[in-house]
């Protein structure tokens, strides 16, 4: 079965649970690639998309059938060092440390800070990086905070390599589907015992 993917997604949420999927459905090989973007599925040997969007963005991705998986939660993360002694950081603190930007989602730090009711004349500047992944790799170096969606750093924060720097969490319609391609007859049927296992491991 071949599947496309949001990069980090990937990398943090689903290949760390593709053991059980073997385990359970041993004749089945799951071969990933990475997309970021729509695309035509007439146009690849894909089976099926790992895709990050909101509901209007879905409903724009022509000739697919689309199952919700997950949903995110922005949050503000540092490693332990920039906390120091603290619990948590105020919302004017963050306004004038360094910012971790992601260019995927270039208005974030924007968002955040308004929705904290807090002036942020800053909250554009800060290195940018294209993949969650970069972010992430930063904020563990303490390079500065970074809002990042929570799924994508349970190791991280497990580990201890980052904390939660503010309780705060980012208000997002975003989550993550599994997007599939109408018109087809019947759907591969290792494709459905895929489906059936992903929406399982979303749930727990």
């Amino acid at each position: 079965m071949h599947l496309a993917s949001v990069p980090t997604f990937a990398a943090q949420w689903l290949i760390p649970r593709l053991g059980d999927f073997a385990k359970a459905h041993p004749g089945i090989t799951v071969h990933i690639e990475t997309r970021t973007r729509p695309f035509l599925f007439a146009d690849t040997a894909l089976d099926a998309a790992i895709y990050a969007g909101t509901p209007e963005q879905l409903q724009r991705w022509a000739g697919t059938h689309c199952l919700h998986l997950l949903d995110e939660a922005v949050v503000v993360v540092c490693h332990p060092r920039l906390l120091g002694r603290r619990k948590s950081l105020k919302a004017e603190t963050l306004a004038g440390m360094p910012l971790l930007q992601q260019s995927t989602r270039p208005d974030a730090w924007r968002q955040w800070f308004a929705q904290a009711d807090v002036e942020a004349p800053r909250a554009l500047s800060g290195p940018r990086y294209e993949q969650f992944s970069m972010t992430v790799a930063a904020a563990t170096h303490g390079l500065g905070l970074a809002l990042v969606p929570r799924l994508l750093i349970a190791p991280e924060l497990a580990r201890g390599e980052l904390v939660i720097a503010h309780p705060l969490a980012l208000a997002s319609q975003r989550g993550y589907y599994l997007v599939r391609p109408q018109g087809v007859d019947a759907a591969p049927a290792a494709l459905e015992q895929f489906a059936q296992w992903l929406v399982q491991a979303a749930a727990l």
